[in-house]
């Protein structure tokens, strides 16, 4: 009976117990920012962590709701403190102190508390965090999220799946039939006004409603329960490099991603690689200049730039340079949105809580009988003082 005691304290009241459902999270993590494979950091055992996770937490604030209107909350049976002090009064006199002062004593009379607004906190905590995870995970199982390239010219189905280069749905994503099409009118290069380029669309619903918005990287447009995103704008260089005798030694399509920081004028940037050849290619849309530096072996054989459709090829030793082509597109990124004001308040109501725990401490005092009088064991100065 006691070791089961001890368990279900373990797994109900300590605290320390919930850090067993941070070594999945902290193993993704690692996963992603070290590239280190570890085969239980997948998505699928993320979610069923946090549902243990929000099911045990679940629990927890029920048990703690449950013991609001009690008068013994804690139990005796933890958080005794080692040492004690020993009052000249015998336990049934303190016993009857501790009464008249408003402390609730368990059945058998050694253990009595006074109720304390850090029950409340503690209670607080686990609300908080048991609707963050309640409704952090819901729109996990519902999450559709999916990445696709498009550039000027015919209309693409945001509900075709097909379209998107990334997806991921949760186990309950809904159908994504209500998406819309998708045509884009005209892309704006990065300038004064919009630093990162923008994109100009049509949407048009499955109902015929028609839906036009310039997007700008960073700022959604909302259609329904879904987030239409540009994320960026990628450039798309045919790279030419053939020698005098006309021998092609690369052709390659690289794409071209926005630099965090401009590398002199240049504000894109991609990699190619063939063989033993590697290359870096730069790109300033303002003034269509492309730079391509490329190495054989790690020793740089060419160091050359060109104005797209103003330069049609430019030499280096015996290697030629030339870009016949330039695709221009636009990353699109469809999220089903998630229910962000819910989890900011289940946010805040933890942290109340978890101040008024930290405020507040619990006032326990454990009761043993003595020849000289009575031990008494706690924490709480007020019972001390009303004591002695």
């Amino acid at each position: 009976m006691q070791a089961e005691s001890k368990f279900s304290r373990l797994v109900l009241a300590s605290p320390w117990f919930l850090l067993v459902f941070l070594v999945i999270p902290l193993s993704v993590i690692l996963s992603f920012t070290q590239q280190v494979h570890l085969p239980f950091a997948g998505p699928k055992l993320l979610l069923y962590n946090n549902a243990l996770f929000a099911l045990l937490v679940a629990c927890r604030f029920a048990r703690y709701l449950i013991g609001i209107r009690k008068g013994v909350r804690y139990g005796a049976g933890s958080g005794v403190p080692d040492k004690g002090d020993l009052l000249s009064l015998s336990a049934a006199e303190t016993r009857s102190a501790l009464e008249r002062a408003g402390y609730a004593f368990d059945g058998t009379g050694n253990y009595c508390e006074k109720r304390d607004l850090g029950y409340l906190g503690t209670t607080l905590i686990y609300g908080g965090i048991m609707m963050v995870l309640f409704v952090g995970t819901l729109d996990n199982m519902r999450q559709f999220s999916g990445t696709l390239l498009d550039g000027v010219g015919t209309s693409t189905k945001l509900s075709k799946l097909e379209n998107y280069r990334t997806l991921n749905r949760g186990p309950l994503a809904a159908d994504a039939s209500s998406l819309p099409q998708m045509r884009i009118l005209s892309q704006v290069s990065p300038n004064d006004q919009y630093p990162f380029g923008a994109t100009d669309l049509i949407l048009l619903s499955p109902d015929g409603k028609e839906y036009q918005t310039l997007l700008k990287p960073g700022e959604p447009f909302a259609y329904g329960d879904y987030d239409i995103i540009m994320a960026k704008l990628i450039f798309e260089p045919q790279v030419v490099i053939k020698t005098d005798k006309n021998q092609t030694v690369i052709s390659e399509f690289v794409k071209l991603h926005p630099l965090v920081a401009k590398r002199g004028d240049f504000s894109f940037f991609g990699t190619f690689t063939k063989a033993n050849l590697t290359g870096d290619v730069y790109y300033q849309p303002e003034k269509s200049r492309l730079k391509v530096i490329m190495r054989r072996d790690g020793k740089r054989v060419m160091d050359a730039e060109l104005i797209f459709q103003g330069q049609l090829l430019v030499g280096q030793a015996d290697l030629i340079l030339t870009c016949e082509k330039m695709g221009q597109w636009s990353e699109i990124r469809v999220v089903r949105r998630r229910h962000m004001p819910l989890l900011a308040v289940g946010g805040g109501i933890a942290l109340i809580g978890l101040l008024l725990r930290l405020a507040v401490r619990s006032r326990r005092v454990w009761l043993e009988d003595s020849a000289e009088g009575c031990l008494i064991k706690t924490a709480d100065r007020d019972a001390l003082k009303l004591l002695k």
